[in-house]
């Protein structure tokens, strides 16, 4: 090795017994804040996206399947079209 960076070694830092009273609460406390932000919901209401059970109406029967390779967007038209939704541009 060339110098030192003056960084402590990951090693020391680890093996040191402030750092796991410090973060033997930390690690489980983000684990379960984390888990209680979506488990509850409200990830989804914060971030605006569909819950699972909500990506496509009940009466869809799924998504739309694409065959054709070259004509995407006269196949995605046609299915938006039946759906009477709007057409993407």
């Amino acid at each position: 090795m060339a110098g030192s960076t003056g960084e402590r070694p990951l090693a020391d830092i680890v093996t040191d017994t402030l750092f796991w009273r410090l973060h033997i609460v930390n690690f489980p406390a983000v684990f379960l804040s984390g888990w209680l932000f979506v488990s509850t919901g409200l990830a989804y209401d914060t971030f605006g996206t569909p819950r699972p059970d909500q990506y496509y109406a009940p009466d869809q029967e799924g998504a739309p399947i694409v065959t054709e390779r070259f004509q995407v967007k006269q196949q995605l038209d046609r299915y938006f079209q039946q759906q009477s939704a709007p057409s993407i541009k």
